[in-house]
């Protein structure tokens, strides 16, 4: 299996990095920092921003960090929405 991290940023920050084990981990802790910072805009903590997340995958080749992809060519946030698709019934 591929090295992979996800990052969480907020303009103005430096980026949050932290290794995962699968895309589903990734997921699972970027909800979590995502709902915790909204929620801490909400109550006047923290102020409005723009933010973003990712996963990322180490390329042994190009001896960086890489967008990952899915098989299908889909980028993380593709490949969620598209997966949030597929199990919509209407």
């Amino acid at each position: 299996m591929a090295k992979m991290r996800m990052y969480f940023y907020i303009l103005g920050t430096k980026p949050y990095y932290k290794e995962v084990l699968s895309v589903e981990e990734a997921k699972t802790m970027i909800d979590a920092i995502a709902g915790f910072v909204n929620a801490k805009v909400d109550e006047g903590v923290f102020p409005d921003h723009c933010s973003t997340a990712g996963l990322e995958e180490y390329d042994e080749k190009e001896k960086e960090w890489m967008t990952w992809y899915d098989e299908n060519g889909l980028d993380f946030d593709e490949h969620f929405r598209a997966e949030s698709e597929e199990n919509c019934t209407f």
